[in-house]
């Protein structure tokens, strides 16, 4: 095995691994670190099918524990939301200078912004008790708004810490420490 190989499987299994403690332990309701793992991935793999197996991955695996949605559409809704942060870590990873800022910058408010408009509207379509009215789909985005706010919060603490510690493990790849006597 290559040191490429080797690096890219260890960063896999470090964001695997987060992704899913993070699922797990949550301290608050949707304050994950699973956009930001998503995010990453995206931008850090060069070939796509890492990139795509790591939100599966942490889904698939942190799903065994947590309780099962009542409905597979709004299941559904849930995993294919995690395009949009893939697509934007790819999307981040192609920029220079201000659309590099202006990138990581969508990257902490877009993804629970998707995540909250189509999985509230698969919840009300779905699973809900909320009328089947203009009215209905009103009140379950209303319900929906802490959890909105927590999963931005916990995509931008995530997606800092995570973004600031692969700008750290570049900075010191490049800088060669001297051997010990």
């Amino acid at each position: 095995m290559n040191r490429t190989t080797l690096r890219e499987l260890t960063v896999f299994s470090l964001l695997l691994t987060l992704g899913v403690l993070g699922r797990w332990a949550e301290p608050t309701w949707n304050f994950t670190p699973l956009a930001a793992v998503t995010i990453l991935g995206g931008y850090y793999f060069r070939q796509l099918l890492p990139a795509v197996l790591l939100p599966v991955g942490v889904l698939a695996v942190s799903d065994l524990v947590l309780p099962a949605h009542d409905s597979w559409p709004v299941q559904v809704s849930v995993h294919l939301m995690m395009i949009v942060p893939l697509w934007l870590g790819r999307r981040v990873r192609g920029s220079e200078g201000w659309q590099r800022v202006a990138g990581w910058t969508l990257c902490g408010a877009l993804p629970a912004t998707a995540f909250y408009l189509v999985t509230n509207f698969a919840v009300w379509a779905f699973k809900s008790d909320y009328p089947s009215s203009l009215s209905g789909l009103l009140a379950c985005y209303t319900a929906g708004i802490p959890f909105y706010r927590m999963m931005i919060a916990g995509d931008v603490v995530y997606l800092t810490l995570l973004v600031g510690c692969l700008a750290m493990a570049q900075a010191l790849s490049r800088k060669r420490l001297p051997l010990a006597a």
